[in-house]
């Protein structure tokens, strides 16, 4: 019996996802449960499982396209049982559709043949015969099956021929001077959601820019003592725990700013928990994970947090519920170089905190001595709709005084 696979409810507030990856070939055997499609949505990426045992028999989405939640995706054709086998020497599997009774169920029947004989395609065409690992280590070369000898019963692609047939390809020429001037790649994928947020963010928020520094002396000291031992209890403590500290101390002072905007309802919407988005580049984009309750946390819980949501982020592992709820922003570029910047709010947010560069600069002291510091950038981007020019700096320098004088974060 044919069944028909809809996109289901991914998380809360979801309507649609992008087809990322098939990764079962139509005409391939698929197990219940065994994942059958990559599938992006807000950033996140998650494998479908087939809810189903059977072959299937069509994608009804293309790789790219965009879908609504609870729309077919797939056609399967249930199998009698859940587990498939393969065909051994001289025999072939023969699938019996159902009769026209919608009861009946589909038989799989064994029968002995001098070949392997394979079932028609829609297309008319033959079908490769190739080990479902062997199909997705293929797309992602960008290898063709059907010029791959198998090395399998009855010819069947292994792993092992695709990676020696990629290996054994001729190293691409330098493109000639008559070359193409222009390249065109479909926007999909995180590129297309990050795309999307942007523009979102543009049309949803009246973005202003606040930019201060701090004399980070301390901070740098601080981090130095505490370094050795974080290490020892296989911590890595970079700035950004202590930074984020500082940062929910400022947030409870100036709560404005850690705040949304209810439109259709016409309301301010303060929130009373400190949830903390970090963005963090990855090779596919940008994807900002949430750091939940951060004044619940002390500094070294915060760092292995951060550690371990990169290191998901960068995987592309991180799950919907990792990049939901967060209630302010930092993105943190210091490594980049550069001065400072002007951070696109991550709506529903108010604000967002750009965190640069630190670097030793010659400062004059109040007794007008000149000294070497530890100096940093600090960019606050805000909502000028919920926030004003005046509370966006007070902000600033109270998170200023907290940074230059960072042992009370610790008490």
């Amino acid at each position: 019996m044919m069944k028909e696979v809809l996109l289901p409810e991914l998380a809360e507030s979801v309507v649609e996802g992008e087809i990322v990856k098939w990764l079962v070939a139509e005409g391939e055997a698929v197990q219940a449960d065994q994942p059958l499609v990559e599938v992006m949505t807000d950033k996140v990426t998650v494998e479908l499982p087939s809810p189903y045992a059977g072959v299937l028999r069509q994608q009804l989405v293309k790789e790219g396209q965009v879908v609504a939640v609870q729309a077919p995706i797939a056609l399967i054709e249930e199998a009698a049982s859940a587990e498939p086998e393969e065909p051994d020497e001289g025999e072939s599997l023969s699938l019996f559709k159902p009769s026209a009774d919608d009861d009946a169920v589909p038989t799989v029947q064994v029968r002995r043949a001098a070949k392997v004989a394979l079932p028609p395609q829609a297309t008319g065409v033959h079908r490769v015969l190739a080990v479902p690992a062997a199909r997705k280590l293929a797309r992602e070369l960008g290898v063709e099956l059907a010029q791959v000898r198998g090395s399998g019963p009855h010819g069947r692609i292994r792993v092992e021929d695709i990676r020696a047939f990629s290996q054994a390809l001729p190293v691409a020429q330098a493109p000639s001077v008559h070359a193409e001037r222009e390249e065109r790649l479909p926007l999909r994928g995180l590129r297309r959601v990050i795309a999307k947020a942007m523009l979102a963010s543009h049309q949803q928020t009246v973005r202003t820019l606040h930019v201060d520094e701090a004399d980070v002396s301390g901070l740098v000291a601080l981090r130095g003592k505490l370094k050795p031992l974080a290490e020892a209890q296989g911590v890595k403590l970079t700035y950004l725990p202590l930074i984020m500290k500082a940062v929910v101390v400022a947030l409870r002072a100036y709560p404005i700013l850690n705040a949304s905007l209810d439109e259709a309802a016409g309301e301010i919407v303060i929130k009373r928990y400190y949830n903390l988005g970090v963005a963090v580049a990855t090779e596919a984009g940008l994807v900002v994970p949430v750091i939940k309750d951060v004044d619940q946390k002390g500094i070294l819980a915060l760092a292995q947090e951060l550690s371990a949501l990169a290191d998901k982020a960068r995987d592309g592992k991180l799950a919907p519920e990792d990049i939901k709820g967060g209630s302010f922003s930092i993105t943190n570029v210091g490594s980049l170089g550069g001065l400072f910047s002007f951070p696109i709010i991550n709506v529903p947010e108010a604000a967002i905190l750009g965190v640069h560069t630190i670097k030793k600069r010659p400062v004059v002291m109040p007794d007008d001595s000149i000294a070497a510091r530890e100096m940093l950038y600090l960019s606050l981007s805000f909502d000028h709709r919920l926030i004003d020019g005046a509370e966006a700096a007070n902000f600033t320098n109270h998170l200023i005084s907290l940074l230059e004088t960072p042992e009370a974060l610790l008490l």
